[in-house]
């Protein structure tokens, strides 16, 4: 396929989300992050966006990169109609490191589509950014989505957001011994930080990981 009819099955296939999501390009940019006027030449065919940008915009709507790369008529006969689940909009926010402990950016990346299935009614969520290797023993990679349930306290094994003197946000196994708290990465490499006493006061839990979505 050449460049030209690329851009415009591109461009034809994100109006088509768009509509689906009932989604404008005011709405589009903002979760994005870029100019009216780009986003505008891309669903008009005048540009082809970079691969990341594609690749966004597919996480955007909760779709692989290549729904929006291929022409969906030239599907085999056999094919089975995509059926898309109910979603909701949850803020990427920032980056938790799951090494050296890293401050969470507060700013919003953007929204992911997420599974109205994956949620509770009532309850605060927000996806973020994992950064480092401490938690590859539980398949917690760098670049992987997390998603947070926002809350200040967890059980005692659950995998928690936690920030340490305000400042620090780490992700960590929360263990709760008699006087004594702990943060276990789950990669030998990492040491275990233990609270004991009044130090445990320095240590706030802010959501416990729902869910993760692998990146490659």
């Amino acid at each position: 396929m050449d460049d030209r009819n690329s851009k415009h099955l591109l461009a034809k296939n994100i109006r088509h989300y768009m509509e689906l999501h009932n989604k404008t390009r005011t709405e589009m940019c903002e979760a994005l992050g870029v100019k009216y006027t780009t986003f505008t030449d891309w669903v008009n065919a005048k540009t082809y966006p970079r691969i990341e940008r594609i690749e966004q915009i597919a996480e955007y709507f909760g779709i692989e990169k290549s729904a929006l790369l291929e022409d969906p008529s030239r599907l085999p006969a056999d094919a089975i109609p995509y059926q898309k689940r109910p979603t909701q909009p949850i803020p990427i926010v920032g980056v938790v490191s799951c090494g050296i402990p890293l401050l969470a950016e507060d700013n919003i990346e953007g929204y992911y589509e997420t599974s109205l299935q994956d949620i509770t009614t009532g309850e605060t969520y927000f996806w973020l950014r994992a950064k480092g290797n401490s938690m590859i023993n539980v398949g917690i990679h760098e670049g992987d989505l997390l998603l947070i349930r926002q809350q200040n306290d967890v059980d005692s094994g659950d995998i928690a957001v936690v920030a340490v003197n305000e400042d620090d946000a780490t992700l960590k196994r929360v263990i709760k011994k008699e006087n004594a708290l702990i943060l276990q990465p789950e990669n030998p490499a990492y040491e275990t930080k233990i609270f004991i006493g009044a130090e445990m006061e320095s240590v706030h839990i802010r959501g416990r990981l729902m869910k993760l979505e692998k990146r490659f």
